[in-house]
């Protein structure tokens, strides 16, 4: 798979009460499929503008409205007669807290509407947006996120997916700061809905990741880091698909970081 994303913010404190920001994200997603010795993927070309306006009555604590539209273009197989275009929105709002000077916390929730294959049909329903940070000593951190949202299925055109994702991370600074060592783990869950039945029955994954990584600061601008990861997807027995998606993956990735 070849994977491209872009993004960029900007964000604005009015005063000491009243701040805002603008965000938007370019995601482009590709398979080279060989369809004689697998299944197809489907990748897609996705959009996504989002604001957020927050309310600060104290220091410790703010009060966040949230929404983003989302359009996608999703690869079909040649001849289909269903439409790659999907387009949708959320909206959520809820409380971002300083407990004290080393933990803080963001908790979101709302709702969100996604129709794919050009209005072929719709999914919606509650999602949420949950972060907390955790600065253990000079060293330590650590970090939980949870989140959900809808998007085009990467398996099957004219189907959407909803994804519940749950993740826990810690870091360790070490060699005067220079070196950080990362541990983390996440479990994703993919429910599959399908814009006619006799395509194929829905379906439900369970994605479990965890990763060890190393990042090393050579200066201010550039970095150099590894990470190895294994991955295990599992399909939930509740709505069978024959095993078509389990499997385990390892993957080893080392690369460069410039930063300005």
């Amino acid at each position: 798979a070849r994977q491209l994303q872009v993004v960029g913010a900007i964000q604005r404190r009015f005063n000491e009460h009243w701040h805002a920001d603008i965000n938007a994200s370019y995601y482009w997603l590709d398979y080279e499929n060989d369809t004689s010795a697998q299944r197809a993927f489907y990748g897609w070309d996705r959009w996504n503008v989002g604001t957020e306006l927050g309310f600060a009555p104290s220091r410790w604590t703010d009060i966040i409205l949230s929404g983003a539209y989302m359009g996608y273009s999703q690869d079909n197989m040649d001849g289909s007669t269903y439409s790659g275009d999907s387009d949708g929105f959320s909206v959520q709002a809820g409380l971002g807290s300083y407990m004290t000077e080393r933990i803080s916390y963001r908790v979101l929730a709302g709702w969100s509407r996604f129709s794919y294959a050009d209005d072929l049909t719709t999914d919606d329903g509650f999602v949420y947006t949950v972060s907390g940070n955790w600065k253990i000593g000079e060293t330590w951190n650590t970090m939980l996120l949870a989140t959900s949202y809808y998007q085009p299925s990467e398996r099957q055109y004219a189907s959407s997916s909803r994804i519940d994702a749950i993740s826990w991370g810690i870091a360790k600074l070490m060699v005067r700061g220079k070196l950080r060592a990362t541990f983390d783990i996440r479990y994703r869950r993919e429910t599959h809905d399908y814009a006619r039945a006799n395509l194929s029955p829905d379906y439900i994954l369970n994605i479990w990741t965890g990763r060890l990584g190393l990042d090393y600061s050579i200066c201010r601008l550039l970095s150099v880091f590894t990470y190895a990861e294994y991955q295990k997807s599992m399909n939930d027995e509740s709505r069978n698909c024959n095993g078509a998606y389990d499997y385990d993956r390892w993957r080893i990735t080392a690369g460069v970081k410039l930063s300005y």
